[in-house]
């Protein structure tokens, strides 16, 4: 099992006991950056034959060995620890006025301690900087791979602020505000490793245990603020429970089968993500964010009780009985609920702007009440032609949650809000109109067209 995954266990089990309980990072590697874009320029220099050293003055260069690229990579590591401990000690000379004493302490010792298990996992990763096992180990961590460890120092900042209630003031958003940033440089990261060609076994590792962390962090944080039950601790765990279960099956002498690839399982994830940077906000509250956790929760934890059946065996993706099983849900799930969904937001908008409409003790500024009424019938007829079905419902979405914060729960909002998120997690459906959301979510950032040449 991954070193993040043993090391969560024992946050875990602390957090699921406390659950009932009451953008400083963009840049913190520049030093790094720069250094490494120094080496692997002069990398690159040297393979396309640029760097022309005349032999009467000047000994030929070499390629550097393993330990000499690893040594190089020790290095970067301080140069990342050194950074990283700093951010952590500016942010707390930052907050710590606006936190009680003992509190204040108490922040950095968890972001301290978080930052260390993050470092842990690239220390003992480096030897793995390299496109594949077999590839020559890379000198330089590079620019993609800094920028994963930014989005892990949000994370440390964010465990900052685990077993305590909200702090108050602007604090009260910044959790939200560095998932939001976290998620966002996830996007990036992968892009950037790709249009560089500096995709590698560490940046993988790297990736997949930080989303691991940093979604164990959000979701705690999330049920310990009473946005979310308890038991969603228990999906936050579920990739280190379901590694666990994998290497027992070894243990016992029992095959593990293969998982076929699926995008799906992918795009639910980037959905739940996307999710806890909004659950976060201070201005929500259940059942609203109760709805949008079971759709997106669900979704997950369904997709991961399908791949365990299939490394069990119990399930084979390649069975004609499966593939026709598989195709008719996916028709159900994907092509007719979005399309019944569709044609229900309308009706359901409707709904609600006539109350927003006649309500006469409404507290917010008259001005806005056009622009909601605006916001609402754009984005209701938007999603029942299927023009981008997935931005219209967050319009949807949108709507719901400002008559959340100004007039509270009613039928009408909830069955809105379930529509919208719905549609977000399902996807246009039948007879849309235009869908781009569809192939921007299915191929990667940076990831080459179907079909397209990739130079060398």
């Amino acid at each position: 099992m991954p070193t993040s995954d043993r090391l969560a266990f024992p946050f875990l089990i602390v957090l699921i006991a406390s659950s009932d309980k009451s953008n400083f990072s963009g840049f913190f590697l520049s030093t790094a950056t720069v250094y490494n874009a120094h080496r692997q320029m002069s990398d690159d220099y040297q393979k396309i034959g640029l760097l022309v050293v005349h032999s009467t003055t000047r000994a030929p260069m070499s390629t550097p060995t393993a330990a000499q690229s690893l040594a190089r990579l020790q290095k970067e590591w301080w140069i990342v620890a050194g950074a990283g401990g700093l951010l952590v000690v500016v942010f707390f000379w930052l907050a710590q006025s606006s936190l009680p004493p003992g509190r204040a302490v108490q922040w950095i010792v968890l972001a301290a301690l978080f930052l260390a298990v993050e470092l842990l996992v690239l220390r003992r990763n480096l030897h793995k900087n390299r496109p594949a096992l077999d590839a020559p180990l890379r000198t330089t961590l590079g620019v993609a791979n800094a920028l994963t460890l930014t989005r892990g120092v949000a994370y440390a900042l964010m465990a900052g602020f685990l077993f305590a209630p909200r702090p108050g003031g602007l604090l009260d958003w910044l959790p939200a505000i560095l998932y939001i940033f976290a998620i966002t440089a996830d996007y990036w990261d992968g892009y950037l490793a790709r249009i560089t060609h500096h995709t590698t076994l560490l940046g993988e590792i790297l990736d997949i245990e930080f989303d691991g962390l940093g979604m164990l962090v959000a979701m705690a944080l999330a049920v310990q603020y009473g946005q979310l039950p308890g038991f969603v601790l228990l999906l936050a765990a579920s990739r280190p429970l379901f590694l666990w279960g994998m290497k027992l099956r070894e243990r016992w002498g029992l095959p593990n089968h293969p998982m076929t690839p699926s995008d799906e399982r992918r795009i639910a994830a980037g959905l739940l993500m996307g999710f806890m940077g909004i659950v976060l906000w201070p201005v929500f509250r259940p059942p609203a964010t109760h709805i949008a956790g079971a759709v997106f929760g669900g979704a997950v934890a369904l997709s991961f009780l399908r791949d365990w059946l299939v490394v069990i065996g119990w399930l084979d993706p390649n069975s004609p009985a499966y593939i026709r099983w598989r195709a008719r849900l996916k028709t159900l799930l994907f092509e007719h609920l979005p399309l019944l969904l569709r044609l229900a937001s309308l009706p359901v908008v409707g709904l609600l702007l006539w109350k927003i409409t006649r309500d006469p003790d409404s507290n917010l500024p008259s001005a806005l009440i056009p622009f909601l009424i605006g916001l609402g019938l754009l984005a209701g007829i938007a999603a029942l032609l299927g023009l981008i079905a997935r931005l219209a419902a967050i319009g949807l979405i949108g709507l719901a949650c400002a008559y959340l914060i100004v007039w509270g729960d009613s039928p009408e909002v909830l069955a809105l809000l379930a529509v919208g998120v719905l549609l977000v997690a399902l996807g246009n459906g039948r007879l849309a109109l235009w869908t781009p959301d569809e192939r921007l979510l299915r191929r990667r950032a940076g990831q080459p067209k179907p079909g397209a040449e990739v130079s060398a």
